[in-house]
């Protein structure tokens, strides 16, 4: 957490912990029990490896997710490309458990072109000719949206890590609570506290150490439409926003929070959640003055508010064209000969996949491999070619870069034949469960001495899930692997071996899972731990001895207790969701 300092400045605020064993650091003992303060940095590294406990049962780290129920957010666009970019990127690296409804305002060329071509997470988009205003859009996206709570949120706005689950707590405070709103630096009530107002012109980065400076707590207090949650079944008692009264913009969401207090649901600001608003963008790109407005539909609202007892707005707008865009999932394959395995995991990928770009590194082939790929013209597939083997990690760090934005991105190598459905099973346990990485079950190639997956998986915690299992881990592998793009950073590079992908997960224990309801197949192995008797490519499986000389090394047996610790941390991190 960070608190301001002289100047403005962002600075380190302690984090009170429990310790659970008895460990050094910098030449202090600690002691099981003990009660200590550090700051964030290393009481996140403490707590991931076991040491200590958060003494605040509600702190969230920034690695953290509070579960919530599915939200339909909303966002209005009318041109503020930049802004408009920036807001969704932000709710797609920081949110979880949503349907995006993306409403066009009737923008510019410019506008569109890049909307078209916006395919890196799922929403719906609806477009309007022309700019139908902020009441009439956000009725329509009511009309479609599928949960039982929206947020309407603009987008002039940066959301911050657990922003929306920090927010849906505030449903808890009391059952008539229909309406939840966030912290921000910039609105007309009490929901920006002067603090915020001083950091208006931030990135993305000083915005979520602003999110740092909120406090738990709530107020009951009308809260406004740069970003709120409504519980549906309002609408179902008051209607909709009124844009009949209010056309464009101004006083719309006064009204409609107005109405739902009248009809018995409270309206809360929930202190802990931060939206960054920096305020009438798209309104001022429109060239219409704020002031005016809200000086015109002020006495409207006034009026309204006297004596009017017809509460309900009927939703009576048209919606015409709307589309289901289903996110592009890049996937990764990196080649280095083995041309027939290659063109069977293509042909696989091709056939079983949906919604995909196939990004191929080819690290310097020579048997005919590289000349297959130069002919492949699927507008699906790109390829980097290489003169020399560049290893594992340089080509994982160039396609995170690459596909920077995507929500998902998945990684195949070029012996694996994935399955019907493959990725979208993967997909749908990432949308249920904050994990790192889903791994699709297949043959395991472990240096533990286990002749089935059972005899691995059965030291793990495991979900049931869509009437398979999902086993949690700290590691996985990385073939037939889908990931979230916004949990990792770039892999460091550890040359010489083929350990980057997992010494990186085992540095960060983070929670990831193998998931029995999607199977690939290993076209150099026959069965758990164990290869073809054969190899159809000796001189590659004798680089790879060179650089993974585990393999060759006896295999361990797997002592009662060995995984406890995963096991009890996994199982932790599951009940605490």
């Amino acid at each position: 957490m960070c608190m301001p300092g002289r100047g403005g400045r962002i600075m380190l605020e302690k984090q009170k912990l429990i310790c659970k064993q008895r460990f050094e650091f910098e030449g202090k003992t600690y002691f099981p029990g003990e009660i200590t303060e550090q700051i964030e940095r290393v009481a996140n590294r403490w707590v991931s490896r076991g040491l200590a406990n958060y003494a605040d049962p509600n702190a969230i780290t920034r690695n953290g997710y509070l579960k919530h129920p599915k939200v339909s957010i909303v966002i209005l666009i009318k041109d503020a490309l930049k802004y408009t970019k920036d807001c969704i990127e932000s709710v797609n690296k920081y949110t979880n458990n949503f349907e995006l409804i993306l409403v066009d305002n009737g923008s510019r060329e410019k506008t569109k072109a890049w909307l078209k071509h916006l395919d890196w997470l799922d929403y719906k988009l609806i477009t309007n000719k022309t700019n139908k205003g902020f009441s009439y859009g956000n009725n329509q996206a009511i009309k479609i949206a599928k949960y039982d709570y929206i947020c309407f949120l603009n987008s002039d706005t940066l959301v911050s890590p657990n922003w929306l689950g920090k927010m849906m707590r505030g449903f808890k405070y009391s059952k008539d609570i229909g309406i939840v709103g966030p912290s921000t630096c910039h609105c007309a009530t009490i929901q920006s506290p002067q603090v915020f107002k001083n950091f208006r012109a931030a990135d993305q980065k000083r915005v979520n150490q602003i999110s740092e400076l909120t406090k738990e707590g709530y107020t009951e207090t009308m809260v406004v439409g740069f970003c709120f949650v409504f519980k549906k079944e309002v609408f179902g008692k008051i209607g909709v926003f009124d844009y009949k009264r209010y056309g464009i913009a101004c006083h719309e969401d006064l009204d409609i929070v107005w109405r739902a207090n009248k009809a018995g649901y409270k309206s809360l600001w929930c202190h802990k959640s931060y939206v960054h608003h920096f305020g009438n963008r798209s309104t001022r790109e429109m060239g219409l003055n704020p002031k005016e407005i809200r000086a015109i539909n002020k006495p409207v609202f006034e009026e309204r508010i006297k004596d009017d007892k017809n509460l309900f707005v009927e939703n009576d707008v048209e919606v015409d064209d709307v589309k289901e865009i289903k996110g592009t999932i890049p996937i990764l394959m990196i080649t280095w000969n083995r041309f027939e395995y290659t063109k069977k995991a293509i042909k696989a990928i091709q056939r079983f996949t949906e919604n995909y770009q196939l990004f191929i590194w080819d690290n310097g082939s020579s048997d005919g491999t590289e000349d297959f790929l130069r002919s492949l013209k699927s507008k699906k597939i790109k390829v980097h070619f290489e003169k020399s083997n560049k290893g594992l990690i340089p080509p994982m760090n160039y396609f995170l870069n690459e596909y920077r934005n995507y929500r998902y991105i998945a990684k195949v190598d070029n012996d694996t034949i994935v399955a019907p459905g493959w990725l979208e099973g993967l997909k749908e346990v990432l949308e249920e469960f904050p994990l790192t990485a889903v791994e699709a079950d297949h043959y395991l190639m472990l240096n533990y001495d286990i002749k089935t997956n059972d005899d691995y998986y059965r030291h793990l915690f495991s979900v049931d899930f869509k009437g398979h299992k999902l086993y949690l881990a700290e590691i996985v592998g990385g073939t037939g692997t889908l990931i979230r793009r916004s949990a990792i950073d770039f892999i460091p590079e550890m040359p010489g071996t083929l350990s980057g992908w997992i010494q990186y997960q085992h540095e960060r224990k983070a929670i990831s899972a193998f998931y029995t309801g999607a199977w690939i197949d290993r076209l150099d192995q026959v069965s758990t731990n164990k290869f073809k008797e054969v190899s159809d490519y000796p001189e590659y499986d004798k680089e790879i001895d060179r650089l993974r000389p585990s393999r060759l090394k006896p295999k361990k047996r797997i002592r009662d207790g060995l995984f406890k610790e995963t096991y009890n941390k996994t199982k932790e991190w599951y009940e605490k969701l």
